[in-house]
């Protein structure tokens, strides 16, 4: 598959109503919860602008999708899997801009090695932020650079796998005695789960209008 083709496929699949709905992931598998003291209270009044990059790397080999581990010295989220990305500044001007700006502080693929196609619709997740992922072809001959303070590893995912929906599952978890469930998509060694996998799973069901492997879909 050329890179423009892959461009193309991605484009036309953000295009999609699937693709642009606002998702508030934790109440949307935990409908029996919402409005539960508990865990309202973890969420802030006041919802906190961020934005992520969701990057798509054309290797020879297969488009990837990269994720990062979060530093175990990060104040929330260590050690977690995530995509480069963090809460808007003032002066971007848009999600865009912030997805970029953190993506480059983060694991230093600038600007210009980033195409971006679109965006998702606002994911809303935990601790008050309201995420706007942001879809990008990444130049795969770019070198990352991490920042060891944020970043502790950097990792690509097949993008065939991110779009099999069976690769997708929700898990059960406890806090404080209550039971409650979080998307997740295990692969190898890594968990990648909550907003994330959210994330992830919202990508993989604009992808399903054509059952083909993408390495297949060349028109």
């Amino acid at each position: 598959m050329t890179v423009d083709v892959l461009k193309d496929l991605i484009a036309a699949n953000l295009n999609r109503a699937t693709a642009q709905r606002v998702r508030s992931l934790f109440a949307e598998i935990n409908p029996h919860l919402v409005g539960d003291a508990l865990f309202e209270s973890r969420w802030s009044d006041v919802r906190k602008d961020a934005a992520v990059l969701v990057p798509i790397i054309p290797r020879r080999e297969g488009a990837t999708v990269l994720l990062t581990v979060r530093s175990s010295d990060m104040p929330s989220h260590a050690g977690q899997i995530s995509f480069p990305g963090g809460r808007t500044h003032p002066e971007d001007a848009t999600p865009v801009d912030t997805a970029l700006r953190e993506t480059e502080e983060e694991v230093g693929i600038p600007r210009h090695a980033v195409d971006v196609v679109g965006a998702l619709g606002v994911h809303q997740g935990g601790l008050g932020y309201s995420v706007t992922p942001v879809v990008g072809i990444v130049d795969p001959t770019v070198r990352f650079a991490l920042c060891d303070r944020e970043v502790a590893e950097a990792f690509e995912v097949p993008l065939d796998f991110v779009a099999d929906l069976s690769n997708h599952v929700t898990e059960r978890r406890s806090h404080k005695g209550v039971d409650y469930n979080m998307f997740a998509a295990p692969y190898g060694r890594y968990h990648i789960w909550g907003l994330t996998a959210g994330i992830l799973r919202t990508l993989a069901e604009t992808l399903q209008a054509d059952e083909r492997p993408l390495a297949d879909r060349s028109g």
